[in-house]
């Protein structure tokens, strides 16, 4: 197939075609720290698409050939399409019509206030049938190797990686991550945080105690935890943690086959 549009090597080109999405997600793209864009014109850009993990963030004009070379550079089994208008998202459905399924996610505004009483109460209510721990090499491995829980550190290729750039913690039962909490991506003095939990450990808190204590550590270092919710439940328990919502707003995940 051919491709009629650039790589993108100097996002001061592209930024202001973006200025309508506010999720902190692209924040790690625009400091150059991870992901990447391509646009229909390096010189006068019309579209443009920003991959960060598996996001992908459509702008400005819709553009049938770019979206439909996304799933040809991406090899998980699926990712996450996010549009800026209807026109957009009508073309994403006419294009994967059958692989899409469409669903709300929520934004948070990026400046919470949060409490460290409330937040530490939240995290003293771990049974004793269960440890709370950092993120040390065995859990690294451990959460790389499980199917539920890879996505917390997928975005670090190495231990090392996740102790330079990110941080988080972990639920354990009977020396097992049951549950976890941490930075999928990083950037200046700030993280991307994902939460995940072992299907048979869920609705018991264990992923609410997991972002408080993980929030809690953010504070002690002085970086700025930035959230964005999945569905309603993740909505809920982000208000409890101290978030305040800012804008609900439509997303694709595509199965990639």
């Amino acid at each position: 197939m051919m491709v009629n549009f650039h790589i993108v090597t100097d996002v001061k080109a592209i930024k202001p075609l973006f200025e309508k999405f506010h999720q902190s997600l692209l924040l790690t793209y625009w400091q150059g720290n991870i992901g990447y864009a391509y646009t229909d014109n390096a010189l006068q850009p019309y579209s443009a698409v920003v991959n960060v993990g598996y996001f992908f963030f459509c702008a400005d004009c819709p553009n049938q050939d770019m979206l439909s070379y996304t799933p040809t550079i991406y090899n998980n089994n699926y990712f996450i399409v996010i549009a800026d208008d209807q026109i957009w998202q009508s073309l994403i459905e006419r294009t994967y019509p059958s692989s899409y399924q469409k669903f709300t996610r929520y934004s948070f505004y990026f400046e919470p206030l949060f409490e460290g009483q409330k937040l530490q109460a939240i995290v003293s209510k771990l049974s004793e049938d269960y440890q709370l721990e950092a993120i040390d090499e065995n859990n690294y491995q451990q959460i790389t190797s499980l199917k539920w829980s890879k996505h917390l550190c997928n975005n670090f290729n190495a231990y090392s990686a996740l102790t330079k750039y990110g941080l988080g913690c972990v639920i354990l039962k009977d020396n097992i991550n049951v549950s976890g909490a941490s930075s999928s991506l990083a950037y200046d003095n700030g993280i991307e945080r994902e939460v995940d939990t072992l299907a048979q450990q869920r609705w018991k808190g264990l992923g609410l105690i997991c972002s408080a204590k993980l929030i809690l550590t953010c504070l002690v270092r002085q970086i700025s935890p930035k959230w964005d919710a999945n569905n309603h439940a993740f909505l809920k328990m982000t208000t409890k943690l101290g978030f305040k919502p800012n804008k609900s707003y439509q997303a694709y995940t595509i199965l990639n086959s």
